[in-house]
């Protein structure tokens, strides 16, 4: 097969030194790709890195551009990196981004005119707003101060530079022809995320012309892969995005039995970039300057067809279930409304026709046999990633027999910490937690009998928390443990507390997130919707495996369905996180696993009041969120009442995912249990 046409960024190389720049975001999908070819130009690269250490900083950036080079099938170019590649420990949320006085005169003194910054939150759910506004403006306003300090005192030499790579789709909802030039803040945005990048955009503008400073604004359409490879490059949003969506519910979505409609424009297009074409553009620029131009689009000559490729995704997932349509059909099913939810993001873009003028000249022009070969590429990578996230994954049988899958992560001789898992949830869901605790613990987690472990024969008599907490005391024992720490979040949480108060001697302190536990509602303790809708629904399903069945045929579209029914079905499906559906949906896939999970969750809600919390003479910190529309605060604050050692840890804007999404949640967890497991050891 034929090589893609692309341009040879080796054609842009100085001959002679240049000028050293400060790069943000080079642990992120393009700022990665942009300094492994910068890198290879006479002169020093800046990189503004978090981290513990610049040795650690250096190495967690190395380990990202090996895997940028690798999508090339280049090695990683370590010894220009060791000699070129100056290390910068700072965060763009923090003043000045961290960087102290005596830096930035280190800085000026190298003669550092230039600053590119790349640096950016991806995330685009309202419920993110806050941290999206802190990383993409606010942290665009930090770094402008500390572009100001290092051009302060200067007299002499180039001008200072400060280049804002933004998103071509900071125009927000406009169509048509998008011209290259500033984009007014009064307009209709699809998501915040697009609403972030204009305000940066404009904050840009503003501080640099008040200061007398030069400013570009750099703007990409939708970022591919390398042309050169059809790799995905590391990146996993835009199109890559939809297709992991798509494929991950492909188990649930082939038992449909009606299509999946996507509201949206006949003559929609996405205008897709690749990245090795978008970094040619950024390095000539570099190269040959700027001129009197301000505003730049990163972009291909035309689109792609919006319809056509949302059916090339459907075909290549093996899907077939996918319809665009002009106008959705009336009364949507449960899993039509889960997944306009899940893909909430994408459908922004559904009736997108815009044509991004350029006055540069134009990249060569992605065709359909890319987009096949991104695509195929990218299925293929997805099958090779790991299960559970990065956890090494071991069976290990319990002590009346039955096989679970255990999985751990972080050496084996820290201090053990046993993550206890919502009911009926994967292993997955723990990965993000797991990894930043792992420098600091011995991390384990499993999956729970019944469900998501369909294998284990289910037991309708004994589906109570003590035999998950039978389960974790055996995990402990079979792999030698010793006493450990433990948390667990919502339903996990009754897991905990049953532990700790039937093996007490297994167990130094315990944590409980966002707990579900088994405490009854009363006037002074609240129930959210959720749980009040499946509390409902597991009363009519878990007597009954027939329930199970009709409410399975209900999800995936049989006809007949009582409206009530649907309504509270829809409910339940989309109050969660759209991200984490694919996990959270897990048990309504099929009857069998949702007759398990309906009487594992109505068994728990009938166990003892109190949670077995009189029992408990472990310290527990208790943490729950003022957004969690899952589980209730009141249910941890009532529960922290009935402990003898509890705490309350609340935090007002988080919600019931605060594991998955939050630092501050290892943070807790590290502040609470190390220092009892150090003293113990």
């Amino acid at each position: 097969m034929p090589l893609p046409e692309t341009r040879d960024p080796s054609t842009l190389i100085p001959s002679a030194p240049v000028r050293p720049i400060l790069l943000t975001g080079a642990t992120g999908f393009l700022g990665g790709h942009y300094l492994l070819r910068r890198i290879t130009w006479p002169g020093d690269v800046y990189a503004l890195v978090r981290g513990d250490s610049p040795d650690q900083a250096r190495a967690r950036l190395y380990a990202h551009l090996a895997d940028c080079a690798a999508s090339y099938g280049l090695a990683l170019p370590k010894a220009m990196l060791d000699a070129r590649l100056k290390v910068l420990i700072g965060d763009i949320t923090h003043p000045r981004c961290g960087i102290d006085a005596d830096t930035i005169a280190q800085l000026r003194a190298a003669g550092l005119r230039e600053t590119w910054h790349c640096a950016a939150s991806l995330k685009f759910e309202d419920r993110h707003r806050q941290e999206i506004i802190a990383h993409n403006v606010e942290g665009t306003g930090n770094m402008l101060a500390l572009f100001h300090a290092l051009a302060e005192g200067n007299t002499a030499g180039a001008p200072a530079e400060f280049v804002h790579v933004s998103t071509a789709y900071s125009v927000g909802k406009a169509q048509g022809q998008i011209e290259e030039e500033r984009h007014s803040l009064d307009r209709e945005y699809n998501n915040v995320y697009e609403e972030s990048k204009n305000f940066a955009e404009n904050r840009v503008i503003e501080f640099c012309e008040s200061q007398g400073l030069s400013f570009r604004i750099l703007r990409p359409t939708v970022v591919m892969g390398p042309r050169a490879s059809h790799h995905s490059g590391t990146t996993r949003f835009g199109v890559y995005g939809f297709t992991k969506e798509v494929r991950r519910l492909r188990e649930t979505l082939l038992k449909l039995k009606h299509r999946l409609e996507l509201e949206g424009d006949e003559h929609a297009t996405a205008n897709l970039t690749p990245v090795d074409e978008c970094v040619y553009d950024m390095l000539q620029l570099g190269a040959q300057g700027f001129g009197e131009q301000r505003y730049f689009h990163l972009s291909n000559p035309e689109g792609v067809a919006m319809p056509k490729l949302i059916g090339m995704i459907d075909q290549k997932t093996g899907v077939d279930r996918l319809a665009f349509v002009s106008k959705k059909s009336a009364d949507p099913s449960p899993l039509q409304d889960l997944f306009d939810e899940r893909t909430r993001f994408y459908s922004g873009y559904y009736n997108a026709d815009k044509r991004f003028k350029r006055r540069a000249l134009p990249q060569p022009q992605l065709d359909w046999d890319d987009v096949d070969r991104y695509l195929s590429s990218f299925l293929d990578e997805l099958d090779k990633e790991k299960v559970g996230g990065g956890f090494r994954m071991q069976i290990v049988s319990m002590s009346d027999g039955a096989n679970l899958k255990v999985f751990s992560c972080g050496n084996p001789t820290l201090p053990p910490l046993i993550l206890a898992n919502a009911y009926g949830m994967p292993a997955e869901f723990m990965w993000p937690l797991a990894q930043r605790l792992q420098n600091d613990f011995h991390v384990v987690t499993w999956e729970c009998r019944w469900v998501p472990n369909i294998e284990v024969p289910f037991d309708l008599e004994a589906c109570g928390s003590i035999q998950h907490a039978r389960d974790l005391v055996d995990i402990q024992r079979a792999l030698d443990l010793g006493p450990v720490g433990v948390a667990g979040w919502s339903s996990g949480a009754q897991i905990v507390l049953r532990a700790m108060s039937a093996f007490p001697d297994a167990i130094r302190a315990g944590v409980l997130l966002n707990p579900g536990v088994s405490i009854r509602p009363s006037e002074s303790v609240r129930v959210t919707r959720f749980e009040a809708g499946i509390r409902s629904l597991f009363d009519k399903i878990a007597g009954n495996h027939r329930m199970a069945e009709k409410y399975c045929e209900l999800i995936y579209g049989a006809g007949g369905a009582d409206a009530g029914d649907n309504k509270m079905l829809s409910s339940i499906l989309t109050s969660t996180d759209p991200y984490l559906m694919y996990m959270t949906s897990l048990p309504f896939r099929n009857a069998e696993s949702l007759f398990r999970y309906a009487n594992m969750m109505r068994t728990l809600f009938g166990e003892r009041e109190d949670a077995w919390t009189h029992d408990v003479t472990q310290p527990v910190v208790v943490h729950v969120a003022g957004n969690d529309v899952v589980t209730h605060p009141d249910i941890g604050k009532a529960l922290c009442d009935g402990l003898r050692h509890g705490s309350l840890h609340f935090d007002e804007s988080g919600d019931h995912f605060g594991h998955y999404y939050d630092q501050s949640i290892a943070d807790l967890l590290r502040g609470h249990l190390l220092p009892r497991l150090q003293q113990a050891a």
